[in-house]
């Protein structure tokens, strides 16, 4: 069962109390409570003898979502016996509304509302405030749920005041001036005898203070007596593990985590996290903070030493035994990135950690060995970080797709998603630790981050865990991302209870749209499309990423299935038709990413219906302040661009639009037309969108590759890319002589190849061979002289003779091969075959100009990064990677001498295949009335 618990805040008020995020970004907020985790209600006053039966979390048929609180009494006569739920401050205002969902037994139960007066005081008491009552909606459908709420409150607090002044004798008039409701009552008397009341999905607000995240004891005006303070059901969410199933309370749970930093834990709850990942040094006043916001958690233990050495098992069970009293516990995962080597040994830590707890699962981060880390560890992670690096969401996907297939059919993976700058990234290009504040705007986009997340479902991943709550901040340029996260847990609450059904693997489908693919996951009561902007080069600036009237044919549709397009902001019902090969719907308006259900379950529809009308309020609210915030960020980055005179002739009308979008979204939402408001500010981003690609495109036009410039991996450091280029292309800059010994691969054959080391590593039953070689069998360029062919004119065609190297006599070949008679895998573990020049020696922060020569005769197979050419300076992260075939083509990149004062260029071969690279330089460029030439003679 998700741990949802009272006194949820709305998510734009805790922002204020965010430390690290600074000021408040939205001034309403509305506090709700599906009671998934721990009773909320606290007894007030009676004037009725009653005894409860039970007080708890049920699972029975709530209205929505896995659980409703439960109250069950048996009460003498009397007039009322009230519960009491505190909710803050929520002004009385025509836009207040405070509302829940009641089922009982019996009829008569009664909301109310606790109004305090600041401008009067109790005159039995004039230490406090005077506080009465407002009375809204009576239960009356006895059995069934029935919405419950407060409407038109300025009407009733008028009403009741009023009536006070009636009871004074008009003597005088009592003052409301500043009224606020602090506590929603419930009167839950229905006459003598025993009474049964389920609560669900409650709402109040705008709420302008937060409620307290767990219930204590409160005052009821009508019996000055205290009520007694709620704590957790014993035993209530027990966490299994079968059948490769993660379940709490016997239903089936998708956990949406993040690892903790430094973030206040009611920011990450609020911001719909149900798990928080903490380092095994954590305090435990942090968990005991956790677990009353109900939060899941999930500690970490180590296996090894800071040596690497094996841990005692007395060791393993001091660290699990640590948390052996919290009930709150999710899961417990192993630290660190494992590989095959320790694989025995973390099999012998998993038993004697089970030993220690067996209720929980055991979680671990794994780079290769999948199939035996699958046998000795329940779920699964598997995960890298392709934003700003030439891994396409396409070969992400792949990547994540053949590691499940690697572990044992059915594991439970998951994966994290990325959220922040890899260190190395902030070191390159804002040349500071990526934990230090950051002055100007920062990636990744938003929508970067719901590419990733709904790529990683799409591909069978059953949970995930986003990497970095810092990076959610106001001192990392965050605001956006922690609002598109918010916007994803929204949204993967509600698909929920479909996405932990999928037991196959999802089957991937094209659309009417070729940048534009669909995951098709059939589920218990239906099946769920996913549509998802797959685009060239969204890893590094997505585009508009958007379309109208998007025709997806789905196949094995059942016949009486209706289709419906599922979202917080609401859900639209979509026309079909029956074609022979399926289904054809069609999305009218498509961004980014969809959720399509195909389902003949009107209940369910039904319940999404309802979930849709409680959470739209709050995803048009999200969605206008994410792209305000967004928007902010690319006009600043614009600004910056014109003052270097690079424009985009429709800039200025793109970001008119963009605002006027904006406008139209707000104004929608203060007329409450939230699903409207919800649409509008999505569609206030495609603009912004358009622009940030163009400017991208722009960028990278003339470049070989998006990693030829550091800077041009993304849209916020093209300022910084347009001043690196200057430099590099600056008139006068001469271009060195090449340093790098070697790199044309001209040694005899019977010699060693000097200047160049080899490696080979391979998990897997492979050949792999570093040659040199004088003929290729494959492609050749259509030019008569290949050193000097233009990129137009490389052509991928069948040769009509041998192909040879580009300089001189020989090339360098790397090659990848299953043995004689043997098939090849379809996908490979930490599998290479590389070269790595020697070192070349040039000044710190020297310019220069790394190029090489690339043939792949036939497309590369098992592994997305294909065959990759990096250096130093950029690191694997900035390589430029191939899996197609290609003829020879030349490929320049532009670096910085790192502080170390070497740089080199590593050649390698990941996949099956063969690649062949020639003509390797490493040369500086000379600026111009430089004096002198820097490279060693």
């Amino acid at each position: 069962m998700t741990r949802k618990v009272c006194g949820i805040s709305g998510f734009a008020l805790l922002i204020c109390f965010f430390t690290i995020a600074g000021l408040a970004f939205a001034q309403t907020a509305v506090h709700r409570n599906g009671f998934e985790s721990k009773p909320g209600w606290a007894k007030g006053g009676a004037d009725a003898a009653f005894d409860v039966t039970a007080h708890k979390i049920d699972d029975r048929d709530p209205h929505n979502g896995r659980g409703s609180e439960y109250i069950e009494l048996d009460a003498k006569q009397g007039k009322f016996i009230h519960y009491v739920y505190p909710v803050g401050k929520a002004p009385i205002t025509e836009e207040l509304r405070a509302s829940l969902w009641l089922r009982s037994n019996r009829t008569g139960m009664q909301i109310m509302a606790r109004v305090v007066l600041p401008k009067e005081r109790d005159p039995n008491n004039v230490d406090y405030l005077l506080t009465t009552y407002i009375r809204g909606d009576t239960y009356q459908q006895a059995g069934q749920w029935q919405m419950v709420e407060l409407s038109r409150p300025v009407k009733l607090a008028k009403e009741q005041q009023q009536l006070m002044n009636a009871q004074l004798g008009n003597k005088r008039q009592v003052d409301f001036t500043g009224a606020y409701i602090d506590a929603l009552v419930l009167n839950l008397y229905a006459g003598p005898g025993p009474t049964k009341v389920w609560i669900d999905d409650m709402e109040v607000g705008p709420v302008t203070q937060s409620p307290p995240f767990q219930t204590v004891e409160r005052k009821d005006n009508a019996n000055p007596s205290k009520g007694a303070s709620i704590t957790r059901p014993a035993n209530a969410s027990v966490v299994e593990f079968n059948a490769n199933r993660l379940t709490v309370g016997n239903r089936r749970m998708l956990f949406r985590a993040i690892r903790y930093t430094d973030t206040m834990l009611p920011v990450l709850r609020s911001a719909g996290f149900n798990s928080v990942f903490f380092e095994r040094d954590v305090n435990p006043a942090m968990l005991k903070e956790a677990s009353e916001l109900g939060l899941w958690i999930v500690p970490e233990f180590r296996v090894t030493n800071d040596q690497g050495a094996a841990l005692s098992p007395d060791d393993i069970t001091r660290q699990i035994q640590r948390y052996a009293d919290n009930d709150a516990i999710l899961f417990h995962r192993i630290g660190g990135l494992l590989s095959l080597e320790n694989a025995t040994l973390v099999a012998r830590a998993t038993q004697v950690a089970r030993g220690a707890d067996p209720a929980h699962p055991i979680a671990a981060d794994v780079w290769d060995g999948l199939l035996p880390y699958s046998r000795s560890v329940n779920l699964v992670g598997v995960h890298r970080f392709p934003l700003m690096t030439t891994l396409e969401l396409p070969k992400y996907r792949e990547w994540i797709e053949a590691r499940r297939r690697l572990a044992n059919p059915g594991t439970f993976t998951w994966t994290w998603i990325q959220t922040h700058l890899p260190d190395w990234y902030s070191e390159i290009l804002y040349n500071q630790n990526a934990k230090a504040e950051f002055k100007e705007p920062v990636g990744p986009q938003p929508e970067q981050i719901r590419l990733l997340a709904y790529t990683a479902l799409a591909s069978g991943c059953r949970g995930l865990a986003y990497w970095s709550d810092r990076f959610l901040a106001d001192s990392h340029q965050g605001r956006d991302r922690l609002l598109a996260c918010a916007l994803l847990n929204q949204e993967m609450d509600m698909l929920e209870p479909l996405l932990v059904t999928v037991e196959d693997p999802p089957q991937w489908i094209d659309t009417s749209v070729t940048a534009i693919k669909a995951a098709v996951m059939r589920c218990d009561k239906g099946v769920l499309v996913l549509p998802i902007w797959q685009g060239k080069s969204s890893q590094f600036v997505p585009g508009q990423a958007a379309v109208s009237k998007l025709v997806i044919t789905v196949p094995q549709v059942p016949k009486t299935a209706q289709a419906w397009e599922v979202s917080p902001g609401d859900v639209r019902g979509l026309k079909v038709e029956r074609v022979d090969t399926g289904v054809r719907v069609t999305l009218p308006e498509f961004g980014l990413t969809s959720a399509i259900l195909f389902t003949a379950d009107t209940n369910l529809v039904g319940r999404f219906q309802d979930q849709a009308r409680a959470r739209r309020q709050d995803a048009a609210q999200w969605s206008h302040d994410m792209a305000f915030h967004e928007y902010e960020k690319v006009v600043k980055v614009q600004a910056e661009l014109e003052k270097q005179g690079v424009t985009i002739a429709d800039a200025n009308s793109l970001l008119n639009d963009s605002k006027r979008r904006l406008e139209k979204s707000q104004q929608l939402w203060k007329t409450r037309n939230f699903s409207e408001a919800y649409h509008e500010a999505e569609r206030a981003l495609r603009p912004v969108r358009i622009l940030m690609r163009a400017h991208w495109e722009k960028a990278v036009r003339g470049l070989d590759t998006p990693v030829a410039s550091p800077y041009a991996v993304s849209f916020f450091t093209l300022p910084r890319h347009w001043q690196f280029m200057d430099q590099v292309r600056k008139p006068g800059t001469a271009l060195g002589r090449n340093q790098l010994r070697g790199g044309d691969f001209e040694l005899a054959p019977e010699r060693k190849l000097e200047g160049w080391k080899e490696s080979r590593e391979t998990l897997d039953d492979l050949e792999l061979i570093a040659d040199r070689v004088s003929e290729l069998n494959a492609m050749r360029l259509d030019a008569k002289d290949p050193k000097n062919a233009k990129k137009t004119e490389s052509k991928s065609i069948s040769p009509k003779g041998p192909v040879y190297p580009v300089e001189g006599r020989q090339c360098a070949m790397l090659q990848i091969k299953p043995h004689e008679g043997r098939l090849p895998p379809s996908a490979l573990e930490r599998t290479h075959v590389s070269l790595t020049s020697s070192d070349v020696k040039l000044p710190a922060g020297t310019l220069v100009q790394i190029s090489g020569w690339v043939n792949i005769p036939a497309p590369i197979t098992a592994s997305p990064d294909g065959a990759m050419m990096f250096d130093n300076a950029g690191g694997e992260p900035l390589a430029i990677r191939w899996t197609e075939s290609t003829a020879w083509k030349k490929y320049t990149v532009y670096r910085r001498v790192p502080a170390s004062g070497t740089i080199n260029v590593t050649l390698t071969m990941t996949g099956i295949g063969t690649v062949y690279f020639d003509d390797v330089r490493v040369e500086p460029l000379i600026p111009p009335n430089a004096g002198f030439d820097p490279t060693p003679r």
